[in-house]
């Protein structure tokens, strides 16, 4: 059954990654909402504060989510490459 435990730690590992890319989501919505829809007290119109929105969700939120995942593939890997160099050599 070591297929099966694989399967589970794959899916496991996918399941925090999804998780870790939903929060950084919801924290980068709160920040761009926060200062888009914050400017509509000192008369900015509802319009640009819209536009303004959607430009920093997507200037923010891509590079995080590029990043984030970027960086947990090359971690596991690397982790993966180096679990096998250790079986080799053992």
């Amino acid at each position: 059954m070591v297929g099966m435990n694989s399967i589970k730690k794959f899916l496991k590992w996918i399941f925090g990654l999804l998780l870790i890319n939903f929060a950084g989501l919801i924290l980068i919505t709160l920040y761009s909402a926060y200062y888009s829809f914050g400017t509509i007290i000192f008369g900015v119109h509802t319009e640009a504060a819209i536009k303004d929105f959607w430009n920093t969700e997507f200037i923010t939120a891509v590079p995080f989510i590029i990043g984030v995942n970027l960086l947990a593939i090359s971690t596991a890997l690397f982790r993966m490459y180096k679990n096998k160099k250790k079986k080799t050599l053992s």
